[in-house]
């Protein structure tokens, strides 16, 4: 099964796991959080971060969820990792969360691409959807 880890700043990956569990009920498995605190050194997250790298099985797959890329969080992901077994996408919201998810039974490329489908679909204007959704045709 594809670990998912949230790789955030201290309070976000738990904020989601929160989410989850009120849409689930539970958290779902192989869901792992991983948070950069204020005071950490960043050497402690990326020990932590390579340990679950250490740990994959043979035929599982780490899709790391990143909240913001340039930062600290994202900045602990190595340049090389694992060739198809792990992946990064940064941006994280509910939406490429959820898509994920539901999309890493499928492997992991599909579910990378999931996670980038949903976080990009889950971005609308609100008020101008509903207006386009309010106007009569023409």
């Amino acid at each position: 099964m594809i670990t998912i880890v949230l790789l955030t700043h201290a309070g976000l990956g738990e904020a989601f796991a929160a989410a989850l569990r009120h849409i689930f009920g539970t958290l779902p498995p192989a869901l792992v959080v991983l948070e950069v605190l204020p005071d950490q050194a960043p050497e402690a997250g990326r020990r932590r971060l390579w340990s679950l790298l250490e740990n994959l099985g043979e035929d599982d797959g780490i899709l790391i969820l990143n909240d913001l890329y340039g930062a600290t969080p994202a900045n602990l992901i190595p340049a090389i990792l694992p060739e198809g077994r792990v992946a990064a996408v940064s941006g994280l919201n509910l939406a490429m969360l959820l898509r994920a998810l539901s999309r890493r039974g499928e492997g992991l490329a599909v579910a990378r691409r999931g996670a980038m489908e949903g976080g990009m679909e889950g971005i609308v204007d609100i008020l101008a959807h509903r207006d386009a959704q309010a106007s009569p045709p023409d």
